[in-house]
């Protein structure tokens, strides 16, 4: 195949008959042509409802109603929303453990926010390099946070048992410093943690997408077959996503977006400021892994707990167009001739220049996205955790203060702003010097 053919084919007279070569020549430039045409006017993409609970809890509703409520997807139907509720509450009880973890847990351990202690390890001893000790970071001396609590019981416990040779014990008995082993691999990790819920954020702005360019229509969500033969089931019948009435377009934004969206939101913190709070290589690599099990709880629930019908269901609804033919500068390709089409064709490529637009174009949305929101997320948990140490010219922990009790409540792990935690008036800890 020519790769220069679709530059090099110029147009037959309609006086002439063409060559075998020529009739070739064309038939893989409008190949070209219906290609590239067909990508541009399909720019906004389609939707396909999520074979998860959250697309079972939108569909099922919409097929039963179709159906008048059929007593077999009426059941189907509330069968699927009991499993939304069920994952909504097992996705947030894992993130508020985890919430509870870093902000209440780890804090009667005495431990502080890791911030920047021991980034750049290799420059110290020197500007920037102390720890939360007291003492200048090396690396012979950092350690993970289990490590240097262990190493600082056993001094303190040395002093409880020897209290007139402390002295000799601060002059002997080194506990280390607390640090982070590569600053680079947690910012690495965390944006790997951060590419799962970009793609969950993309499925949710497609959802939203979906309902409002749907018509707000008590429309038919299963279409008669009559070219397949009787076979029962959903072989004979063509499952499309069509009109929804106002009211589950509400009732869907309420209880199946907006959950969605607030799980995602404290996602992406729990997991960004548990992330950022671990201090080993090889930890952070695992959790950032480990993490994306909560973010595909609901793929597992409907994987492993619905039923097959269900999820068969789910599957074969056709997806639905999210572009609009008549908006597209070729109209509705699937009414234009075969030399409608290479027009159409000739007068893009007539076009084409290597502008700013094609400059945008070719960067990869997505991934700068991600990277975005991953800068976005870094940031929140220094502004929350972390001040700007000038005389060692890294981040380092605030004060920390003991919480008042252990209980933390699911409003205050969704809402911490608006519900914070109660604290004590002194902190445990502050940064020595």
């Amino acid at each position: 195949m020519r790769s220069d053919m679709q530059d090099t084919y110029k147009p037959v007279p309609l006086t002439e008959k063409p060559t075998q070569d020529q009739e070739m020549q064309r038939k893989q430039h409008l190949a070209y042509a219906k290609t590239t045409i067909g990508i541009t006017m399909r720019e906004g993409g389609t939707c396909k409802v999520e074979e998860t609970v959250y697309g079972a809890a939108i569909v099922m509703p919409q097929m039963a109603r179709t159906v008048g409520w059929d007593r077999t997807m009426t059941i189907m139907a509330v069968r699927a929303w009991f499993f939304l509720a069920l994952n909504c509450m097992m996705q947030s009880y894992l993130l508020a453990m985890l919430s509870k973890e870093e902000n209440v847990m780890d804090l009667f351990a005495g431990q502080m926010n890791l911030c920047d202690f021991g980034a750049f390890v290799d420059r110290c001893p020197g500007p920037g390099c102390k720890g939360p000790g007291g003492t200048d970071i090396t690396a012979s001396r950092m350690y993970n946070w289990d490590s240097f609590l262990n190493r600082n019981f056993v001094k303190d416990s040395f002093k409880a048992l020897f209290p007139d040779r402390l002295e000799d014990i601060d002059r002997l008995v080194d506990p280390g410093e607390y640090g982070v082993e590569s600053y680079w691999c947690r910012f690495m990790c965390c944006f790997v943690f951060m590419i799962p819920c970009m793609q969950e954020l993309n499925i949710i702005l497609k959802m939203m997408e979906l309902f409002y360019k749907i018509p707000s229509a008590d429309e038919a969500w299963i279409e008669a077959r009559d070219d397949l033969p009787v076979l029962g089931g959903i072989e004979e019948v063509r499952l499309k996503i069509a009109g929804m009435p106002m009211k589950w377009k509400v009732i869907n934004l309420v209880f199946v977006i907006f959950p969605k969206v607030a799980l995602w939101k404290l996602t992406c913190e729990s997991g960004m400021t548990f992330l950022m709070e671990t201090s080993g290589i090889q930890d952070i690599i695992v959790n950032s892994v480990a993490l994306t099990f909560i973010v595909s709880l609901d793929q597992l629930i409907m994987s492993a707990l619905m039923s097959e019908e269900t999820r068969n269901i789910v599957a074969n609804v056709e997806d639905y167009r999210l572009w609009d033919p008549t908006t597209s500068c070729v109209g509705d390709i699937a009414l234009l001739s075969d030399d409608e089409i290479l027009e159409k064709h000739e007068e893009a490529q007539a076009l084409r220049s290597c502008g700013c637009k094609d400059f945008i174009d070719i960067l990869p949305f997505k991934l700068f996205a991600s990277l975005l929101l991953t800068l976005l997320f870094i940031a929140q948990y220094y502004i929350k955790y972390c001040k700007f140490d000038q005389e060692n010219f890294r981040f380092v922990s605030k004060d920390v203060y003991l919480p008042k009790t252990t209980v933390m409540r699911w409003y205050q792990a969704f809402l911490p702003t608006f519900f914070p935690l109660e604290r004590a008036d002194k902190p445990y800890w502050t940064m020595p010097g």
